[in-house]
Order: C-alpha cells, then sequence, then structure tokens
C-alpha cells in the first residue's frame, strides 16, 4: 500500500480535476518502488519540507515556462496520489518567476492514450504569501467552505468535487497564482499573469510521468479563477500550444472588471457585510494592479485611509481582511473614507481594467457559466454582461442561473453540471449553447 507522508503547514486552497477513458497501459507492480522518503515520482527533483518548499532557487534556473523546478508528496484521497509543485511561469510582461501548486493523479493504471488533465483555478485568497492554497496539511481533499463549521481554516481549501474526477481517472492540477505561497505581490485579476500560471501548472503535470497526463485540458475557476479560466481560453494558443483546451467553466467569475469598475453594471444582491468585502475585494485589485503596472499610482485611487488599508491587504487573507475593514470603517457607514470616486479614477487605471476584462476576443473551446442569483460577491448582472460578450464570437456559451444560490454554494449546486459537462468535453459531444 503507498505511504502517505504529512505535508507543510499554512493556510490556503487549491487542486483540480480532469477525465478520460481508455485501454490501460501496464505500469510497475510496485509504485512506490526507487522513490525516497517525499519524492513525488522517480526522476522527481524532492522539495524542501516547510516553508522552505515555497522559496525557489535565486536566480531562477534557465528554463521554459512550465518546467518543473521541484515537487513533495502529500496526502491524497484513497486510491490516489498527490504531490505539491513549484514550476517556473511568466507574468503578464513576460518576466520569468516561481509559482507554486498541486497535482493529484489515480494510483492505477492509465489509458493507454494517457489521462485527461482538468485545471482548477481557485477563488479569491488574499494578498499575502501565507494564504497559498497548497499550503494547509492536507490541500488534496474536497473543497471545504471557510463558511462552515468543518473549516479550520481562515480561506477555502480544496478541489470541489475533486474525488469524482479522480475516480473519473484523470489528472487535477492547481495553480496557487505567482505570489501566493512563492515571492512577490500577487498580481489578482491581472488576466496574462493568471492564465499563465494556469497553463503552465497543466505543463508542469505532464512533466511528472507517474500522471500519464496527456494535452487534453478543461479548465474549471471559481470566482477570481473563473476569470482567469476565461482567459486561458483566449490565450492558450499563443501561449501553450501544445495544449488541446476542450472546455473552459466558471463558477460566478469574476470576468467583467472594466465595466464593474466604470459603474456601468446595474446593482446585484447585497448582504449586511457585502459592503464591507466587496471593499477589500476592491483593494485587492488595486494592490494586484500596482505591482503589475508601475505607472499607476495608487493615491490616484485611495484616500489617506484607504492607504493605510492597502498595506493590511499583504497582511491578512481576504476573510480576515474583510472583517477588518468591516470593524474599522463599514459598521460606522465610512467606506467611502477609502476610496476615490471612481468618477475620479485616471484613465490610465481604466484601460489596465478594461484590458483584463475578458469576452473581448474569441476563446478557443466552449464556455460554461455558472452563476447564482444571490451572489453579493460577483453580482449576476457582471456576469450576464460577460456573457454577451463572449456570445459575439460564435463559440459555444452555456450561461446557466441557479435561484437562490450564493457566491459559497454555487461551487455545490451547480456540481452535477460542470461534471457532465466536462466529461462531455472530453467526450467529444457537441457543446450546447445559450447564445
Amino acid at each position: 500500500m503507498r505511504r502517505r507522508l504529512s505535508a507543510i503547514t499554512a493556510a490556503g486552497v487549491a487542486v483540480i480535476l480532469a477525465l478520460g477513458c481508455g485501454t490501460a497501459v501496464a505500469q510497475p507492480a510496485n509504485p512506490d518502488e526507487g522513490r525516497g522518503a517525499g519524492q513525488c515520482a522517480p526522476g522527481v527533483p524532492v522539495g524542501p519540507e516547510g516553508k522552505d518548499f515555497y522559496d525557489p532557487p535565486s536566480p531562477l534556473p534557465e528554463g521554459e515556462h512550465g518546467d518543473l523546478l521541484w515537487a513533495r508528496e502529500v496526502n491524497a484521497p484513497d486510491g490516489a496520489r498527490a504531490c505539491r509543485i513549484l514550476y517556473l511561469s511568466t507574468l503578464h510582461s513576460g518576466a520569468p518567476v516561481a509559482v507554486s501548486g498541486i497535482v493529484a493523479w489515480p494510483d492505477k493504471p492509465a489509458p493507454r492514450g494517457g489521462r485527461n488533465v482538468v485545471a482548477w483555478a481557485h477563488g479569491t485568497v488574499g494578498g499575502p504569501r501565507m494564504c497559498a492554497p497548497s499550503a494547509v496539511p492536507d490541500p488534496a481533499v474536497d473543497l471545504v467552505d471557510y463558511f462552515t463549521y468543518d473549516s479550520p481554516w481562515g480561506i477555502d481549501v480544496g478541489v470541489p468535487a475533486l474525488t469524482q474526477f479522480l475516480g473519473s481517472g484523470d489528472v487535477v492540477v492547481g495553480t496557487d497564482y505567482q505570489g501566493l505561497g512563492t515571492p512577490g505581490v500577487h498580481q489578482y485579476v491581472v488576466g496574462a499573469t493568471e492564465a499563465n500560471n494556469v497553463l503552465d501548472s497543466v505543463r508542469a503535470a505532464r512533466q511528472i510521468t507517474d500522471t500519464h497526463a496527456n494535452h487534453r485540458t478543461a479548465v474549471l475557476g471559481w470566482s477570481q479563477g473563473g476569470g482567469a479560466a476565461m482567459f486561458t481560453g483566449q490565450n492558450v494558443r499563443a501561449y501553450t500550444p501544445e495544449t488541446q483546451l476542450v472546455g473552459v467553466a466558471g463558477l460566478a467569475p469574476a470576468a467583467n472588471l472594466g465595466p464593474d469598475f466604470a459603474g456601468l453594471v446595474p446593482p446585484g444582491p447585497t448582504s449586511a457585510t457585502s459592503a464591507a468585502h466587496n471593499a477589500a475585494l476592491r483593494i485587492n485589485v488595486y494592490r494586484g494592479f500596482l505591482a503589475a503596472y508601475p505607472e499607476l499610482r495608487a493615491e490616484d485611487v485611495l484616500k489617506p485611509a484607504g492607504l493605510k488599508a492597502l498595506k493590511g491587504d499583504g497582511e491578512a487573507c481576504i476573510e480576515h481582511f474583510s472583517d477588518v475593514i468591516q470593524n474599522n470603517v463599514g459598521n460606522n457607514g465610512k467606506l467611502d473614507t477609502l476610496f476615490k470616486p471612481l468618477r475620479d479614477v485616471p484613465r490610465a487605471w481604466h484601460k489596465r481594467f478594461r484590458e483584463n476584462t475578458p469576452g473581448h476576443a474569441a476563446t478557443v473551446a466552449p464556455v460554461l457559466v455558472m452563476q447564482g442569483t444571490a451572489d453579493t460577491v460577483i453580482n449576476p448582472n457582471s456576469t450576464t454582461q460577460y456573457v454577451k460578450r463572449a456570445c459575439r464570437f460564435g463559440q459555444p456559451v452555456q450561461y446557466s442561473k441557479y435561484r437562490g444560490a450564493t457566491h459559497q454554494t454555487i461551487p455545490v449546486v451547480a456540481e452535477k453540471q460542470y461534471l457532465n459537462w466536462i466529461a462531455d468535453r472530453f467526450a467529444g459531444r457537441p457543446a450546447p449553447s445559450t447564445c
């Protein structure tokens, strides 16, 4: 029986999934043979234990984006194996960076054509390195929602339907994104950076030969990751042309940045704390853009109280950060003390918001969008605007609204749909469209 090794600590979320079938290829009777303590697979360098896993060599080694630097085995669901990974990727500018993540795969013979890959793009966890999804002791688990009594973590942890995807016989890979886990300021909702990190995680998974990962890939993303998923569909041919992207699925995707920040979206559902939470997200956007675009200035979008909060965004994961905002200004009705009015935000900022809004270019694969009507985080009206843009390019886009579903419940209530939709894309069935 495969030995299970304890992993590193921190706090976070992450993982990913896939589907496939075919004739089995013979594999060694003892898959542990030749692997040392912590070794992910034969021939894969073993990464350090603990926090040191996330500190890449300096300077970064030469190599192609997607090259695996090292990996370390972690606990996995029954019948599967999983590893933390550190790999090369790039920022939107083309600058090389190291990115961490996780890969999981079935511990059984693979189909003759290899295993399909589903890349998981996680939702917002915040800005600090410590919020990396892969950094919890056991990251390869089904989704553990932060807003449940089951969660000991400060963020959502795991992957929706992980065990179902693994049970279908395929590889699961999930990026932490640049700046979460590894050094550097996280370029939150900078579309090209996030898409690069997702696509390179797939390349890295293929370099672990034990996964038997093939080139057929689907992307599943939630919230921040939903927007990242939409960008992978637009960027894949130019960035990783060997990746055969069969479909892109987004749960309440953050896919309407330009209109949102231009004040062009009708109001959506609200709750007692949603204003403070959305203020935290807004500061997170500003911090990510300030890291990505040196011409932008914090003073153009934030008042003095907001500049103070900006520093806090680098110290606390998103739910902690939003609670601090609620306590410090939200409870007093003073959220407007954080921000310059949107009408006063310089054009340079709005230019970058629009650049990072998916749906202005064609995607290479069918799209599935799932949105709860009671979502107070991603405005359903924003999602509808994205879908209208995406429908202009002739690619099948299926838009499903779940009445009463919230931002936190959408991964659960839509589970059957995205499992079946991804399976159909791998099977080559025609994609439905509501355009």
